[in-house]
Formats: structure tokens, sequence, C-alpha cells
């Protein structure tokens, strides 16, 4: 067994150097904080008492016993012992660093090791086979007494929700609670924090309201919510003016309609009168529900989601740098380019103006061949049959979503009737829109005929965004125009031969 107050595994023949740990902890007996300054006195002691050096002095919060929370100066201790720059370390107290099993394997690993480590409080020696047995035993109890906790929070919260009682957090646009935007003045503290004036709730109240019956209009947004707000003299919780966003993000709020959600799915109401009466608050979420998602496809640029980097096979985006001109006309200078934030690789960036004119080069050249005229053609016809089918479905599936609607919108349904009914549906839409996607964009819409070259150019040149890719679609084909990334000889020539079509299923 060991003796005194240390942990010992191995013993070493230099001035050994071991790091000090310490964790925020609460006194069993009187529910106070052990700061952390008193762990590390009382470790340094330690130090000088066996003979070492200090190293670094590291802490964590009150986060042993939960899973999943990182412990930076845990971590960061364990590396400089794995790493050698210390030889072991000191821990305040054991039975409040090891809160879950998981932490005293790692110490033991480090023990077998030869790493030496003490606390300031308790006699173990992680190289004796009874005191690891003991320790085990003492950690698993810690971590149940750590579970219980857990559960019985878990058990109040879900009390709490159920009579729509506050859990805590932050107070919310629209209801009562703590002043956030409150500043403490010499000698106060938190627990001086003022509630807000109830005539400040009942303002965010009727504001909310307002905010409803605008986006229930014809031209309602949430744009224009965040400005009537703002005009009003509003600002959020913490004091910040609306954005789109936010506005948003409280008018979905379940708690309008006086429900407690948790994880998704009401939990139980809340007390009083709700912000939005019942036919208002189904109204607005129906709208929400409603709303298609995702980005809508950006139509300044020709080659905007047609054309594809060559190494990963993203759509590339493109983007004008208002810092450079272009020479013959002034106008700002673009480029297309893989973008990172939307999984691509990064790799690809090309002039705009540059890669336009070889767009329209490749558009003539493929309109004006009559082989090409011939092959879409055939296609068209092989495709027409099941391309009908699945238009006369979606155009089936839209009228049953209509329906679902109205008879949400005149109150016969509820909003969870019209969910379970339409979710099918959604299911069945989006996979016919894909396929008929998949359809069009294989067999590009559009005349077989064979115009002049001379004709389609003055087309291209006469026409919009929208007509130029048109075009470009129809050229391409089954084909996908790929983009490859620049050599790097330093020239600044556009190389054309970085642009080229390729079936679909071509390799990276």
């Amino acid at each position: 067994m060991g003796g005194g107050d240390e942990i010992s595994a191995g013993q070493g023949q230099r001035q050994p150097v071991l790091d000090s740990y310490g964790r925020l902890s609460k006194v069993p007996d009187t529910g106070e904080l052990e700061k952390i300054d008193t762990q590390w006195a009382d470790n340094r002691k330690v130090i000088t008492r066996v003979g070492a050096r200090l190293g670094a002095e590291l802490q964590d919060g009150l986060s042993a016993w939960k899973r999943g929370v990182r412990r930076p100066g845990w971590e960061r201790l364990l590396e400089r012992v794995e790493s050698g720059e210390s030889d072991g370390i000191v821990v305040w107290h054991t039975d409040r660093l090891f809160r879950q099993p998981r932490d005293l394997e790692t110490l033991i690993d480090l023990g077998e090791r030869g790493f030496k480590v003490y606390s300031a409080h308790g006699e173990r020696d992680l190289a004796d086979p009874d005191d690891r047995f003991i320790l085990r035993i003492e950690v698993a109890h810690a971590a149940r007494s750590s579970d219980d906790t857990s559960r019985r929070l878990k058990r109040r919260f879900a009390t709490y929700r159920e009579q729509g009682k506050d859990t805590g957090g932050q107070r919310r646009f629209g209801f009562p609670g703590k002043d956030t935007r409150w500043e403490p003045e010499l000698g106060q503290t938190n627990a001086d924090r003022p509630e807000v004036a109830g005539e400040q709730v009942e303002q965010e109240r009727a504001a909310i309201r307002d905010a409803a019956v605008l986006l229930l209009s014809e031209d309602g947004s949430a744009q224009k919510v965040a400005d009537l707000w703002n005009a009003r003299g509003l600002r959020s919780v913490n004091g910040l003016e609306f954005t789109s966003d936010t506005a948003t993000a409280i008018m979905k709020r379940q708690a309008l309609g006086g429900f407690v959600v948790h994880n998704g799915e009401i939990a139980g109401r809340l007390p009083g009168e709700a912000v939005l009466d019942k036919r208002t608050f189904e109204r607005v979420q129906a709208m929400y529900a409603g709303r298609k998602r995702g980005r809508v496809a950006g139509k300044s640029y020709v080659g905007t989601g047609i054309l594809r980097c060559a190494v990963c096979r993203r759509k590339l985006s493109a983007r004008t740098n208002r810092t450079a001109t272009y020479r013959e006309d002034g106008q700002w200078r673009f480029q297309y380019f893989c973008p990172k934030q939307r999984r691509g690789c990064g790799t690809v960036y090309v002039d705009g103006r540059a890669v336009d004119r070889e767009l329209l080069a490749f558009t003539v050249e493929r309109l004006s061949d009559e082989r090409h005229a011939h092959e879409v053609a055939v296609l068209q016809s092989r495709t027409s049959d099941r391309l009908a089918e699945v238009r006369a479905e979606i155009a089936q599936i839209e009228v049953l979503q209509q329906g679902l609607s109205e008879r949400l919108g005149a109150r016969r349904i509820s909003l969870d009737a019209f969910d379970v009914a339409n979710e099918p549906l959604a299911a069945d839409l989006a996979r016919l829109i894909a396929e008929r996607d998949e359809l069009t964009e294989e067999v590009p819409a559009g005349p077989t005929e064979v115009a002049s070259a001379q004709t389609l150019a003055d087309e291209w040149e006469k026409g919009d965004t929208s007509e130029k890719r048109a075009m470009l679609t129809r050229a391409l084909g089954r084909d996908r125009m790929t983009v490859f990334p620049a050599d790097r000889t330093g020239k600044r020539e556009f190389d054309r031969s970085r642009l080229k079509p390729q079936p679909p299923t071509a390799a990276p």
C-alpha cells in the first residue's frame, strides 16, 4: 500500500517535473466551491515534499461527471505526461477528480508505464492491485451518484415542463423574465438582476400579434416584420436590432401558441393566455411549414449551377471582385470557383468573362451541329412518355396538398393531422421532382432544328442571363461542362483546355 499523500507508480532517479491539476468542486458538507487557487497551493506543497519541481498548473470547471463534455485542462495534462514534458501529475482529491471510470483507467495506464501520480488528499498506490480494485469501486460509486443526480434533475425539469413552469435560461421576446440588458452598479451582483417590466412584455406581445397579421397578408415578409419592430424602437432581449432571421426565429416558436417544447416535441402547456390565438398561431405555423426549403439558384451568371469542378464534381459558384475591372469596358471582374463552404475542394478558380466566351463558342458549335440536334431529338422521344407520367403525378399530389391546406386554413383539421397526411405526399413529391429534374437535365427541352452559327451568336448576345443559360443547357444535353484547375506555370493567359464537356458518369 502507498503511504502518506502519494499515489505512486514507479520511482525516478532525477528530480521529476510534476504538473498540478485542479477542478472547481463543491465541498460535500457545506456545498461551497473549493477554489482552484486553494487546490493549487495544496498541490505545490506535495510537489515540494516529494522533491519535485512544478511544471504547468492546469484547471477545469464543474464537468468531471458529465459525459461528452471536454475538459481542456485535463486533456492538456495528459498530453504533457505522454509527450514527456512532465513526469507525472498532482491532483487535489481523487474522489472529486474520478467521476467517471474512464478517468481512473487513463491514470492507471499512465501509472503502469512508470509515471507518478500524487494526490493532496488520499492514500492509494496505482501500482498496487488491491488499491486499484478499491479505487475502481469508489469511482463506480461516484459515477452512480452522478447518474442518480442527473436522473433527478431530468425528472424535475420534465415535471416543470408538464406544468408549464420555467426551467431556466434566458428570457424570450414577448415573455416575462430577468432583464438580460441590465448592468449591475457598484456593489450589485447577478442576484440583484430585476424582472422585465410588465409594460415592456405587453408591448412585445402586441408587436408579435401585429407581426402575425403582417406575415399572413399578401405582401408580408420577415424583413418587413423586422423593420416594423425596429421602427417602434423595440430590441431583442440582448438589446440588438432585429433582422429577418431573428424575426423568423421568434415567429416560429411554439411558445407563441402556449406550448412547451422539448427535443422537438410538445411537453406541456404554458400557463395563462397564449400570445397568439389558436387560429392565428396555426396559420403562421402552416405558412412556415408550407414554404420550400433550400437556396434558390442564382441567375446572375451564365455558368453557376451548370459548371462543375473537374476535381470533386461540385457545382461552381461565382462572385464579383469589387477591386478590379476589365480593361475593355470597365466592368467589375468576376470569377467562377469551387466553394469550400458547400463541401467543394476549393481548387478551381477561373476568370468569369473568359469562361463565358468559351461557353458561347461551345454553345454555337454544338447547336449548329446536325448530329447533336439529331441526338437530342432521339433522347426527347425516348423519355417523353415517362416525363409526362411524372409531371401528371406531380400535378396530382399538388392538388391533394392544396386541398389539405384549404382544410387546415378552414380549421377543419388540426396542424398535427395536416402533418400526418402531408408527410407521405411530400416524400413522394420530392422523389418525383428529383426524377423530373433528372430527366429534363439529361434531355434538355427546346427546339431540335439546326440553326446557323451567326443566328445562334446573335441570339446569345441579345438574350439575358436566363436565355443564355437555357441555350447552354440545350447545347450540353446529357454532358456536363467541367472546369479543371489551372497549371501553375505563372502564365496569365486563359487556357481554353481547362473547360471540357464530359458525360455525367465520368470519374473525377
